[in-house]
């Protein structure tokens, strides 16, 4: 199931909002996604996001805020991307 899990008991953390916009252009598919997910701890969560995507499905990017922390990854070369994972 896709969503953001606590990495020390793989609980699921609550999602309170999204929005989703979307860009059609022939072949391709844009899809951006604003999650906002709570945390129902006192302390501190490691998380991991998880989405599945089908064989022919590709991430070309990607961008995480936590507080004020941002994290950004970027797809530049493909074949680099599986080489390596």
């Amino acid at each position: 199931m896709p969503g953001l899990y606590a990495l020390s008991s793989w609980e699921a953390l609550p999602l309170k909002s999204s929005r989703v916009k979307a860009c059609a252009n022939g072949y391709s598919l844009s899809i951006t996604a604003h999650l906002v997910y709570t945390n129902p701890h006192q302390e501190p969560v490691e998380g991991v996001f998880i989405y599945p995507l089908e064989e022919s499905e590709v991430v070309a990017g990607f961008e995480a805020a936590v507080g004020s922390r941002l994290v950004t990854f970027q797809v530049q070369n493909r074949h680099r991307v599986q080489d390596c994972c």
